[in-house]
């Protein structure tokens, strides 16, 4: 019998972990409402080489089937459930995957979310392509914000490239070149030169070409010397110009852009407050005090504070955060020991957490690829999970101190009016000291609270809410060096492949930048952030400037200044090409090698036990800091470029469209619930990151076109009298010399 549902919520009583001994499955879906993934292992799961345990699950269920003494007969022999393939599968519907209520009818909401597990009413998986956009905010307003500046971001690329069309005409039409040896528009429409040709140059000197960095020889020729005269020098020339009518089009698309990211920047102010408002949480009936005495433990102490100073005052929830890090972390490891012991154990014996003795001695040995990456054996875990039981023992005893403490009111207007109260006169606490606030609000009489909003509760780390600032500063100043660090060897093995082939450079520059997050999630760990969104805005920082780096800085300086409108494969625009080529195939191709299809349809059906099976089935991690660090990645590679490959804006479009629709069904079809993150990462992208990015922009264009034609050219123009016979008729310029001078971007 499928379990009853609670009077208050309808759920399942812990919902994930009771799924993990279920003999039944409670939900009945038709195959139209299921995934294709489990349309597809149902239809695979009869084959013994995909579902190994399907005899065992067949028989067990056959047994269930009996009359009820037959049944009882048959299940003495039974110790422990089979794993059924299906009940994982519904558990990755119904908990991992987001659901929306069928019957709900709402004036504000197309869908209303269902919390994970419930089987009560009606539910159903949100339609990919179906959703709105306004409905994908029920997963968090950082994720309504990132679909809608996508969206928008994607539109004013497109009209961006659009305005850039004469300088496509002009770039392709002989007037700027001949016809070069490749015919693909976006090469042809970008400012790769293929007329050049070879002139005199009498300063021209081996040793300067090699003092610049990077050095090439490449334009610079020389004649051999008879040992009766010097050598005779030459520089290769770009026969290629760009005057102020052409380059009009790029200066009426910045201004375009500076004005529709000026209008972006206040249109998603406006719809993060469209979501707050639309979205009720517990965040807007709470509030944190960040600095409480030491000894205020006492929620009753706080109750009757507020209560007294504040009209209508109803406290439904105070939580005192308490300085008991330690406390925490050891009884997290020992949980994650005991999880490891579980698993462990032989699928024929029933796992009891109070003999953990006899369960480490009968524990499975260690697969190759754990021994090797020194995970413990059962014996070894079973000794540390008694040494922590001491550790939490001793640390129980402590008396902590209160670090901070959160409060959720009846209403909203208490909240606003709370924090109304102890905001008004922030700016006057450092003159005023204690008189900034009357007597009544200050706690015990003297105490001034600082009062702000807090994060969601799931987004809240409770771990890190005792560090200090000055812990905070050295831990920020060793992730800055770390992420510098990251840098240098990405910089290092791009100039490695750029040296091999343009276009294993972009391959590289693509893996870099999509292994790079990973580097950054290590090197996070050694931050403390209060809450899910802080660090998120610290991971946003981290990765951009590691992307910007990888994507368009490090490129342009490993390339020698000369190879930057040249024709050819092992050039800079055909490197910028390969660039907007690969990563455009990357994001459908990333889409679909999602690790968690090898774990559902391999490591899934071959699990001997409902909790292994299950865990299989979490869904694939994101990060939200993630997506937007790409997001910003595109613009600054496509502004840092636009001059000589205007033709970015349409490739970043199609990318923004891409990451929209890839990144909408991975939402809501691959990736694992994350905690719901406020505007923290929105609001840094805009203010700064995009600030940023165009004033890059602008300097970029300028010292592009002021660089024209980037062959390190100078021209000297002589005045020769022109005369018949004695008679002087007029002075003629000539430019048929040429003299070395450097336009390096950092030399």
């Amino acid at each position: 019998m499928a379990e009853k549902p609670t009077e208050t919520t309808g759920l399942l009583s812990n919902s994930a972990s009771h799924w993990n001994t279920r003999v039944e499955n409670p939900y009945k879906d038709e195959p139209k409402h299921m995934t294709w993934g489990r349309r597809i292992a149902r239809s695979l799961s009869k084959y013994k080489w995909y579902y190994p345990n399907r005899d065992v699950r067949a028989e067990y269920e056959k047994n269930l089937a009996k009359t009820d003494e037959e049944k009882t007969r048959a299940l003495d022999f039974v110790e422990v459930v089979p794993p059924s393939l299906d009940m994982a599968w519904s558990y990755f519907e119904h908990i991992t995957l987001p659901r929306y209520l069928v019957n709900h009818k709402s004036d504000k909401d197309q869908f209303e979310r269902a919390q994970p597990g419930r089987f009560d009413v009606e539910t159903r998986l949100y339609p990919v392509w179906g959703t709105p956009e306004s409905e994908l905010a029920d997963f968090g307003i950082g994720v309504g914000i990132y679909f809608y500046m996508l969206r928008v971001l994607a539109v004013i690329m497109l009209i961006a490239g659009l305005i850039h069309f004469p300088m496509y005409e002009y770039f392709s039409s002989t007037d700027y070149t001949p016809p070069g040896e490749d015919d693909s528009f976006f090469l042809k429409s970008s400012a790769v030169c293929a007329e050049t040709e070879w002139a005199a140059c009498p300063n021209c000197t081996k040793k300067d070409w090699l003092m610049s960095y990077p050095s090439t020889l490449e334009g610079f020729a020389s004649t051999s010397s008879d040992g009766d005269s010097e050598p005779l020098t030459f520089i290769k020339v770009n026969d290629c110009e760009i005057g102020y009518m052409e380059t009009l089009p790029a200066y009426i698309a910045f201004i375009f852009i500076v004005i529709s990211i000026t209008l972006l920047r206040k249109w998603s102010r406006d719809k993060e407050k469209e979501i707050d408002d639309a979205e009720q949480t517990a965040q807007d009936y709470s509030v944190c005090v960040m600095n409480p005495p030491k000894d205020a433990r006492d929620p009753e102490e706080w109750r009757e504070f507020f209560v007294k100073n504040f009209e209508d005052c109803q406290i439904a929830c105070c939580t005192i955060a308490v300085d008991n890090e330690e406390l925490v972390r050891a009884l997290s490891q020992r949980r994650d020991y005991l999880l490891q012991l579980e698993m462990l154990t032989p699928c024929d014996i029933k796992f009891n957490k109070n003999n953990l003795k006899e369960m480490a001695e009968v524990a499975l040995p260690l697969s190759l690829y754990k021994w090797m990456t020194a995970y413990y054996n059962g014996k070894q875990l079973y000794k540390a999970i008694v040494e922590l039981d001491k550790k939490i023992e001793d640390l129980s005893h402590f008396s902590h101190d209160c670090t901070s403490v959160f409060l959720s009111f009846e209403t909203e207007a208490t909240q606003q009016a709370v924090l109304e109260a102890f905001s008004t006169r922030n700016c006057s606490k450092f003159c005023c000291g204690k008189h900034a606030l009357p007597k009544n609000l200050r706690f015990r009489g003297k105490h001034l609270l600082n009062i702000v909003e807090p994060a969601e509760p799931d987004s809240v780390r409770w771990q890190d809410l005792d560090e200090t600032r000055l812990q905070k500063a050295c831990q920020l100043f060793t992730t800055t060096i770390l992420t510098i660090a990251v840098i240098g060897f990405g910089g290092y093995a791009i100039l490695v492949a750029r040296r091999q082939s343009p276009w294993l450079a972009a391959m590289t520059v693509s893996f870099l930048s999509k292994a790079s997050p990973y580097a950054v999630y290590y090197i996070m760990e050694i931050e403390s952030h209060r809450s899910e969104g802080s660090k998120a805005a610290s991971q946003f920082t981290k990765m951009s400037l590691i992307r910007w780096m990888y994507t368009a800085i490090i490129t342009s300086c490993i390339e020698p200044f000369i190879f930057t409108l040249q024709e050819g494969e092992n050039y800079l625009i055909y490197g910028i090409y390969y660039i907007f080529f690969s990563e455009l195939m990357f994001i459908p191709l990333y889409a679909c090698m999602d690790t968690g299809n090898l774990y559902r349809h391999y490591y899934g059906p071959r699990a001997p036990s409902q909790k292994m099976m299950n865990l299989n089935f979490q869904g694939t991690a994101y990060e939200l800091s993630e997506r937007y660090t790409d997001m910003t990645k595109f613009l600054f590679f496509t502004f840092y470029y636009a001059a000589i490959f205007p033709s970015g804006f349409l490739w970043t479009a199609a990318i923004f469209v891409a990451k929209y629709l890839f990144d909408k069904y991975s939402l809501l079809r691959v990736w694992s619930p994350a905690p719901h993150m406020g505007s923290q990462i929105a609001i840094f992208s805009r203010k700064y990151f995009f600030t940023a990015a165009m004033t890059f922009y602008i300097l970029s264009m300028s010292y592009t076109f002021a660089s024209f034609p980037y062959d390190n050219a100078c021209r000297k123009f002589y005045l020769c009298d022109t005369r018949l016979g004695s008679k002087f008729i007029k002075s003629v310029k000539f430019n048929c010399m040429y003299y070395l001078c450097f336009y390096p971007l950092l030399f």
